[in-house]
């Protein structure tokens, strides 16, 4: 069950458990409990669990260590978000899982908070939406498919993505680098320097609600003026054109044209096809089927546990940093950044 809001990561508990009662939640807790064990790097798994794991067959045997799994029972599910960096290749082992997907463009309410690097959340609610009426903007932008074992996905760059799992599942991933991701990085740290300039001197359990529990942001002088460093050589780098790291690939990344994928999707369609286009009546039936879990008694959970005055400090530094961090308000600092820069 879920309120009006995105289930953050913020709000979960952890447990200690085995890893084989991951994927069965009711050993621990009521039926309403979903367990995930996800975003760990392949590392953290013994060695003969990780062999033979890379992506060669898709033409980047070099991708051998930045390779993420995913593991989770049955609604476990991340809240929808984009990528800024890389293009993502998700490889489905066991298990299946839901992926809905939208363009760039879509209409959907982007926000900063929960801060995460790397990740853009939207304020719609997937899993447990209140009413359809939040959806309606993108009802003829919405595109999904359901990943089953030996089945791989291709996430185009800033898509967003609202995943969930149908059952006990595994997955792998690897973010491919991209030539434009040097843009992103300095996106990214123009966006995480506000933050850390806004939550410095804030108190930790405010803070807790501002940044994302795996996002490790420290708003000490030392740390703030390492971001600002940072930031200056990525803006000397773009503007000299110079590559950061002469040892990481970036690959160039651009659309085929209609005509081009047809022939490409003809030529593969034994194991290559497009994802399909929902229509507006299978993505309502899908809201619909979600929002069977609303329960308004859930609402206003953003703030429990905080003072009246934390509660204000807290949407108040949500506000600011949305507004100051949303995506053309940082492209527009970066651009006047880099003018300053060739002057």
């Amino acid at each position: 069950m879920g309120g009006d809001n995105p289930q953050w990561e913020w709000q979960r508990t952890k447990m200690e458990m085995k890893m084989q009662d991951i994927c069965r939640p009711n050993i621990h807790s009521n039926a309403e409990r979903w367990n995930s064990f996800s975003y760990r790097n392949i590392a953290l798994l013994p060695q003969p669990c990780r062999r033979g794991i890379n992506f060669a067959s898709f033409g980047f045997p070099e991708v051998d260590e930045d390779i993420t799994f995913w593991i989770g029972s049955a609604q476990a599910h991340t809240p929808c978000h984009y990528d800024t960096y890389g293009c993502n290749i998700v490889v489905q082992v066991f298990g299946r899982k839901s992926w809905t997907l939208l363009p760039p463009d879509a209409k959907l309410t982007s926000v900063r908070i929960p801060y995460e690097e790397s990740s853009v959340y939207c304020k719609e609610n997937f899993y447990s939406p209140a009413s359809y009426s939040q959806f309606t903007k993108v009802e003829n932008d919405v595109y999904q498919v359901i990943l089953e074992p030996g089945m791989a996905l291709v996430v185009p760059p800033r898509w967003w993505h609202y995943v969930e799992t149908l059952e006990p599942a595994l997955n792998f991933n690897t973010w491919l680098s991209l030539e434009t991701d040097v843009d992103s990085l300095i996106s990214e740290c123009i966006t995480k320097l506000m933050v850390q300039d806004l939550c410095d001197e804030v108190a930790e359990n405010v803070k807790n609600r501002i940044i994302n529990p795996n996002e490790e942001l420290l708003t000490t002088t030392t740390s703030i003026d390492k971001s600002y460093s940072i930031l200056n050589y990525l803006l000397n780098q773009k503007r000299t054109k110079k590559q950061q790291r002469t040892d990481l690939k970036r690959y160039s990344c651009h659309y085929l044209a209609s005509d081009a994928f047809s022939r490409l999707v003809d030529e593969c369609g034994s194991f290559v096809s497009p994802v399909k286009k929902l229509n507006q009546t299978d993505f309502y039936h899908f809201i619909a089927g979600n929002h069977a879990r609303y329960d308004s008694s859930l609402n206003g959970g953003n703030y429990s546990g905080l003072t009246a005055d934390e509660t204000e400090q807290a949407i108040r530094l949500r506000n600011l940093v949305n507004v100051c961090c949303k995506p053309d308000v940082v492209k527009s600092i970066e651009t006047t950044l880099l003018d300053e820069y060739s002057e």
